[in-house]
């Protein structure tokens, strides 16, 4: 087998495939054009080089644009609300269609937009720390991948339970709120889904880069003690006030509580996972 046939092959094992490749390989047919001496060196550790650095640069390019996509989002996901006032006020919950539909589509959009946004921001932190490096661990690589996918699916589940939950709800809002919302809901989830295409594309490159994923006290500006449940705590003390605070008195108790159980199921599922806790 040739050169450059190695190389191809050892691209292939390591996830490069298609129009990346083919530069690659046309990159590395001009230089051995040159001569002999010109060579790379050993294909597979060239084809291992190429996987770590994309794999970086790839996850970090796209939690970046995942994240503007989000912001997009969330301005739609936010105005779909804002209007219901002026379509003539919420519709009641008993007049779902199918009420374990609507049940499900209210749950969605208030538990699907906070981690959304939670989950985003953590991984906009982390790639903003690994701006400056060619090729990151493949754990922390990992790591990033899975945030910028909770983020985005949690955005498209958040906008989905929009689109449901006026399809599925009858009531005061006039008919253009309901039908505004119902294809907005599906409208703004295509940019989110569009990303999270190139997320998977990069969990392709196999990244082999040695070292710890660290979590999320790596990424915060600020430097705290490495206490997981305390921050957990503290953060679900603090949007438990602000639910209060927002509420009054009639709805605020039961969304203070609601929103303090929120906080800490999440912490507790998904908090390995997502490098919230401590994962060394």
């Amino acid at each position: 087998m040739t050169y450059l046939g190695e190389l191809s092959a050892e691209l292939g094992r390591v996830g490069i495939a298609g129009g990346l490749r083919e530069r690659i390989l046309a990159e590395a047919a001009d230089h051995l054009a040159e001569g002999d001496e010109a060579r790379f060196g050993d294909p597979r550790l060239i084809a291992q080089r190429f996987a770590d650095e994309y794999a970086t640069a790839q996850s970090r390019r796209a939690t970046i644009r995942g994240f503007a996509a989000l912001a997009v989002a969330g301005t739609g996901f936010g105005a779909m609300w804002l209007l219901v006032n002026a379509a003539g006020g919420w519709p009641d919950l008993a007049s779902s269609a199918v009420l374990p539909l609507g049940l499900a589509a209210a749950l969605g959009i208030v538990v699907f937009p906070q981690i959304a946004f939670a989950t985003g921001l953590l991984a906009l932190l982390q790639a903003r720390r690994l701006r400056l490096a060619d090729a990151a661990p493949a754990a922390e690589v990992a790591l990033l991948q899975r945030r910028t996918r909770t983020a985005l699916l949690c955005g498209i589940g958040a906008l989905l339970s929009a689109s449901l939950y006026a399809t599925v709800f009858r009531g005061d809002p006039a008919g253009w709120w309901h039908v505004a919302v119902a294809v907005g809901g599906v409208a703004l989830s295509v940019p989110l889904a569009l990303v999270l295409r190139d997320v998977v594309r990069a969990a392709e490159l196999r990244s082999a880069v040695p070292g710890e994923a660290g979590d999320m006290f790596d990424d915060l500006p600020v430097r705290l003690p490495r206490r997981p449940w305390l921050a957990c705590l503290t953060l679900a003390a603090f949007v438990g006030l602000a639910a209060l605070g927002a509420a009054g008195a009639d709805e605020g108790p039961r969304n203070a509580v609601a929103e303090i159980v929120l906080v800490i199921g999440c912490f507790a599922a998904l908090g390995r996972r997502l490098g919230l806790r401590t994962v060394r």
